[in-house]
């Protein structure tokens, strides 16, 4: 917490009165007039390439066309805040920053039903995600959201996540046996590991390159364009394509600030985040074969499992969709199985 707060502070130091709705102007005036509001954005991906594409330069794009050039959004990219995805989501509730994105993982703490993403082998397609985010499960989890003083304005998808190895060679559900795996801080992802054999160790993304490299952990797991963007196709030798979650990153707003606005502005901050979002969905599905020719081009053994082979998989995690949807809901896992 002490490191949040240094974050917090240091954040409020370099925009100054840009996170109170615009310079001279009190929160209470946001989004009034025709002053110019000044708006703050951090992510630790990119400024373009991996999952995301230019999104979150998109959005600011968006932003501005949507409030008649009322709204200025400064991007802090490639972790310019924080590498950590759950601090820059902490930092969009705490109100310093504006907008943020990270994997639903790091949300759980105000959002429980979000482990429907962590549950493996629940998504069958990448239709099958759209279906569910756009319909009555995103409803709920944008509730959810919102007693938490967060704004749900979209979900995100990198895509299908696979196992990979800096030197073990796996080609089956047996190799995995014993395997340091990194993993995140998720109740679910470190039950599935253990149930495929493995040894999961929590440790945010950035410090996975060094891990793989110096033998803290022997494998990692992640979607194609992750793989590329975080430069771990430089030191895994072997992708097992598991495809174990489809796996979602959320796009959240401080929903003091999103209150503050008149509805002209609430309006066109909606509106440009749904045009970001679906530039996204766009973008990655053309990214991901992209992503796996660089991955095949660098050298690294891809293996593709037959369907006896996944069965071991899915049969090894199957006990934990049941335990968790005691935890989650019965109907929202079983609103998420009907939309396939």
């Amino acid at each position: 917490m002490k490191r949040i707060a240094v974050l917090l502070l240091l954040v409020c130091l370099a925009a100054g009165s840009a996170f109170a709705g615009g310079q001279g102007e009190s929160a209470s005036d946001a989004g009034k007039g025709s002053e110019v509001i000044k708006m703050v954005m951090a992510t630790s991906q990119p400024p373009e390439g991996g999952f995301m594409g230019e999104m979150p330069f998109k959005f600011k794009e968006y932003l501005k066309e949507e409030s008649n050039g009322r709204i200025e959004l400064t991007v802090h990219h490639s972790g310019a805040l924080s590498s950590n995805e759950r601090e820059l989501l902490e930092m969009a509730q705490a109100g310093s920053v504006d907008f943020s994105m990270g994997a639903t993982t790091y949300v759980l703490g105000w959002a429980p039903s979000f482990k429907i993403f962590d549950l493996p082998y629940l998504f069958d397609s990448v239709d099958h995600f759209d279906r569910v985010v756009f319909g009555e499960v995103g409803d709920v989890l944008e509730a959810e959201c919102a007693d938490d003083g967060v704004i749900l304005l979209g979900q995100i998808i990198p895509g299908f996540r696979s196992i990979f190895t800096a030197k073990k060679e796996i080609r089956s559900y047996s190799d995995l046996e014993g395997l340091k795996i990194r993993s995140m801080e998720s109740p679910v992802y470190i039950e599935m590991f253990k149930r495929l054999g493995m040894l999961p160790t929590p440790m945010p993304s950035s410090e996975l390159y060094t891990a793989l490299q110096t033998g803290v952990v022997d494998a990692g797991e992640n979607d194609p364009a992750s793989v590329v963007s975080w430069g771990w196709i430089d030191v895994i030798k072997y992708y097992m394509l598991d495809k174990h979650t489809l796996s979602s990153n959320v796009l959240v707003m401080n929903k003091a600030k999103f209150d503050s606005f008149d509805p002209e502005i609430q309006n066109a901050i909606l509106k440009a985040a749904e045009r970001a979002v679906r530039y996204q969905f766009e973008y990655i599905q053309g990214a991901w074969e992209d992503s796996m020719k660089k991955i095949r081009d660098k050298g690294i053994t891809v293996v593709e499992l037959n369907e006896t082979e996944l069965d071991k998989f899915r049969n090894s995690v199957a006990p934990i969709v049941d335990k968790y949807e005691k935890e989650i809901g019965k109907n929202l896992v079983q609103m998420v199985k009907d939309a396939r």
